[in-house]
Parts: structure tokens; C-alpha cells; sequence
């Protein structure tokens, strides 16, 4: 209810104002295209807090954890991927996928619908981030001796801080000097899907730092998640 509260009062403000502009008869159709423009976007953003919220919720439903079926890991990632081609353009991001294609080598058991609310986080978490220009690659490797399965999506974003790579999974952290727009849930719903699945997730520079800083980029991000592979 309180991260709710920034963009519904954004929304009234500027309702309000248009109002009073439009009262007083000194607006005009650029201030009010202005107005129209920030209604939008606070309206974008508290659906997309709604949106975080119920992904969130679903993923604590640990009723719904326990219904498991067989999934493809790897079609599940490139349905993502495909879905996030139109941001990434946007952005003059090169995003691709990397693994296994068709029906073989990646079957895992897990619920479909949080696994593939897991990938769009990372994913779009991963877009946020990275400036124009960059590359986001998201991959899936399946362990040859069938003990794992590994998703990883990658960006060279400007990484994210040893002393915040717990803390970021924390609902609504938002670091300091972050100048992104985001609700803070993205990699919470994240862990609570890696929790439910029993799977382990990690977080490391996607570059050595020195590489990184001698190529004036940024060191990015490596998220790694790594589901168990129970035989039947």
C-alpha cells in the first residue's frame, strides 16, 4: 500500500492541475499533452506495482508450489525472449538466447507459470539496467550429468556491488544512487520462485572489474539459478 501511494497521488496531482489550468484558462495543449504524459506514466507504473504484487503473492501460494509438472526450461526462456524483443529495440539493446532449442536436454519439475515469472524478472530487470547499446543474454545449460539445470541471464549493465548482492532480493530494495524506475520486487519474486523450486541463486560480475574498467564499461551482471533434477 505505501509503494502504491507515489504514483496514485502522481495520478491526482496532475489531474489536478490540468483541472486548475484548464479553470483558470491559462492551459494550453502542450501543458496539457504534459499533464495527459505524466498521468500515463503513473498510471504505468502503479499497474505495474499491481502486476508485482500479484506475482509476488503467487509465488508465496504454497499450495500452488507444490503442484509441479514436468516444463521445458529452454522454451520457457526463448517465449521470454521473444516477448521482450519490442523493449529491447526500444532501448538499441542486443538481447538473445543461448542453449538447447526444441522439445529435448533442458525438462525439469516446477510450476510453469512462477518459472516463467521468474525469467521475465530477470530479464526485464536485466533491460532496466543495461544503458543503450548493451547486450542481455539470457542462457540455459543443462549439466551433462544430469544433476542441474542452469539458467543464467547475463547484461554489461554497471553490476551490481558485492556489499548489495543480498540485499537486492530484499521486497522494495532500491539502492541509493539508482536512478531507475522499478518497484523493488523484481528479484524478490526471483528468490521466492528459486525457494520454492529448491533451487540455488548467485550473482557475480559478468566481467573482471579491471577488464571492465580498462574498456570503460560496466562490469554487468551474471545471475545464475541452478534447478535440481529430482529422478522419478
Amino acid at each position: 500500500a505505501h509503494q502504491l501511494k507515489t504514483p496514485l497521488a502522481g495520478l491526482r496531482m496532475q489531474a489536478e492541475l490540468a483541472g486548475r489550468e484548464i479553470d483558470t484558462g491559462a492551459s494550453d495543449a502542450e501543458s496539457l499533452k504534459s499533464s495527459l504524459q505524466q498521468i500515463a506514466f503513473s498510471s504505468q507504473r502503479a499497474a505495474h506495482m499491481v502486476n508485482q504484487l500479484l506475482a509476488m503473492a503467487r509465488a508465496e501460494d504454497r499450495e500452488q508450489a507444490l503442484r509441479k509438472q514436468p516444463l521445458n526450461l529452454a522454451e520457457i526462456v526463448m517465449e521470454v525472449v521473444r516477448d521482450f524483443v519490442p523493449k529491447a529495440m526500444e532501448k538499441r539493446i542486443d538481447l538473445g538466447y543461448e542453449g538447447p532449442e526444441g522439445q529435448g536436454g533442458v525438462q525439469l519439475q516446477g510450476q510453469p507459470v512462477l518459472v516463467r515469472e521468474m525469467v521475465r524478472n530477470l530479464v526485464d530487470n536485466a533491460l532496466q539496467y543495461t544503458p543503450g547499446g548493451g547486450t542481455v543474454t539470457a542462457r540455459v545449460v543443462a549439466d551433462p550429468f544430469g544433476q542441474v539445470v542452469v539458467l543464467q541471464v547475463e547484461d554489461n549493465g554497471p553490476g551490481i556491488a558485492e556489499a548489495e548482492r543480498e540485499l537486492v532480493f530484499q521486497p522494495f530494495y532500491r539502492p541509493a544512487d539508482t536512478v531507475i524506475e522499478g518497484s523493488g520486487l523484481g528479484l524478490a519474486i526471483v528468490r521466492e520462485v528459486a525457494q520454492q523450486h529448491g533451487a540455488e541463486i548467485s550473482v557475480a560480475d559478468a566481467q573482471p572489474r579491471a577488464v571492465a574498467l580498462a574498456s570503460g564499461t560496466g562490469p554487468g551482471t551474471l545471475i545464475t539459478v541452478r534447478f535440481p533434477v529430482r529422478r522419478a
